[in-house]
């Protein structure tokens, strides 16, 4: 069975269910835009860690390097071991894997949050033209209420 589709004017619905629904779609934009800012940050992350392995490599052994307690901060260490590296998993949660292992990781996670970055953004675009809609959808009936009222008063006259 097909389903039936009902249409609905848009000039027949309540000026106040606009508003509302003008708020709700802002709020969820910022909500999105906020989200995709947040995960962009986190690609960034996995990205410097991806970048840094580079540099575990065995003429690197032994050697100094800077290594980073915070995104600003930068202490003076030796390179001990070049084949395995400790990793920050998430939620205070350390582990040891071998330098290519943890490539491969940083990767996937990469490609995972890339995903979802681009779905984000698709849903952002189409939250700011339904937003843009109701915006231009609101514009015009005020303007047709004032031209209304405009009318009526000369008519009165």
């Amino acid at each position: 069975m097909a389903q039936q589709t009902q249409q609905i004017d848009p000039m027949q619905i309540p000026m106040p269910q606009l508003k509302q629904m003008h708020t709700q779609v802002g709020e969820d934009l910022d909500t999105f835009t906020n989200s995709f800012a947040q995960l962009k940050s986190v690609y960034a992350k996995y990205s410097d860690c991806s970048e840094s392995l580079q540099y575990v490599t065995p003429k690197n052994k032994g050697k100094t390097l800077l290594v980073p307690l915070t995104s600003s901060l930068y202490v003076p260490g030796e390179l001990a071991d070049s084949e395995n590296v400790i990793m920050d998993i998430g939620t205070g949660y350390y582990i040891e894997k071998p330098v290519a292992d943890a490539k491969d990781y940083y990767k996937r996670k990469m490609e995972f949050v890339k995903g979802n970055l681009d779905k984000l953004q698709e849903t952002i675009t189409e939250r700011r033209k339904r937003l843009s809609d109701i915006t231009d959808l609101i514009n015009l009936r005020v303007q047709l209420m004032q031209k209304e009222q405009g009318h009526t008063a000369k008519a009165s006259a």
